[in-house]
């Protein structure tokens, strides 16, 4: 069984999924408090109790999923924006230029030369991408209601439309919770919930028929040739979109007193739920302060989400 998901951080999971339980062999945990002195150790040791309870909570009751890592797919490659009518390949196309163009954001300053990253993701994605064109006998697709991961399952129904391959979905209920610092929160995507839980998630496992099968491959072929600038969910199914789809949620965010750019963006990812990762936010603040709807009180040293912006009067 091939495992597809299609962000990195549920690639990473998925890899502990795979053989979670029984004793943590090994890592590393950091404390991070805005306390000193004898507050912060106390501080620490109360943290460190409380992540040590959890961890301890989720190992008992931790559902493996099997397999092994080379049995894992990741198709991170930003399928809900950008260009996607010009082929994926192992050399330069539109969609390399898309994830080069994300690694090179200047997000906190000093991210330097990223072309050696970019050439190791892009190794990485295109190795993982011919797993899946290979067409193996079953592949399992974790499917939340982000864009990304929608316009996955599109794209991989459209990759195997034509074999054998019996795609198997477990898809994140929307009800799913989990319990953080004494709230209950929603999980936004795989990537939010713990590895631990995925195999508990398999019940819901179910196989696609050959009509569902090539619904989905011919949805994408559309969503191909309209090649919008972006690619959004509206009422469980993907559709085209223009660049500003989610201005006004983002306005939303418009700080009533200078703030900087980084807490505009957490408050649209997260208030407005906005589940297009921060990248695509910070692109279209930066749209905003050239149309003169934000103005910058000072300058981005550390990056640009270290830039303070304010309304425009």
């Amino acid at each position: 069984m091939l495992e597809v998901c299609f962000e990195s951080s549920v690639k990473g999971c998925l890899a502990l999924a795979q053989c979670c339980g029984g004793d943590i062999i090994g890592g590393a945990v950091g404390i991070i408090t805005d306390k000193k002195g004898v507050s912060a150790f106390f501080a620490k040791r109360k943290a460190l109790k409380e992540y040590y309870k959890k961890q301890r909570d989720l190992q008992r009751r931790a559902v493996p999923i099997g397999g092994t890592r080379e049995e894992i797919a990741g198709i991170s490659v930003g399928l809900f924006e950008g260009d996607i009518r010009s082929p994926i390949c192992p050399g330069e196309c539109p969609r390399k230029e898309y994830i080069r163009s994300a690694f090179s954001f200047g997000r906190y300053g000093g991210e330097g030369d990223t072309e050696e990253a970019v050439e190791d993701f892009w190794r990485g994605s295109v190795s993982d991408l011919q797993k899946v064109r290979s067409g193996p006998s079953k592949v399992r697709i974790w499917l939340d209601h982000t864009p990304d991961a929608q316009c996955g399952l599109l794209f991989a129904a459209d990759l195997l439309k034509d074999g054998g391959t019996e795609i198997h979905v477990v898809e994140l209920p929307p009800e799913a919770m989990r319990e953080d610092g004494g709230n209950i929160l929603r999980y936004r995507g795989w990537g939010e919930v713990e590895p631990q839980l995925y195999g508990t998630f398999l019940e819901r496992e179910r196989v696609l028929s050959g009509r569902e099968k090539n619904d989905l491959a011919h949805r994408w072929q559309l969503l191909r040739e309209e090649n919008a600038p972006l690619r959004v969910v509206e009422d469980g199914a993907v559709i085209s979109a223009g660049a500003d789809y989610y201005d006004d949620r983002i306005r939303k965010e418009f700080p009533g007193a200078p703030c900087k750019v980084g807490r505009v963006i957490a408050g649209a990812l997260t208030r407005q739920g906005i589940l297009t990762g921060d990248v695509f936010v910070a692109k279209r603040v930066q749209e905003f302060i050239r149309s003169g709807e934000l103005r910058v009180v000072s300058g981005w040293d550390g990056g640009f989400y270290d830039m303070v912006v304010s309304r425009a009067k």
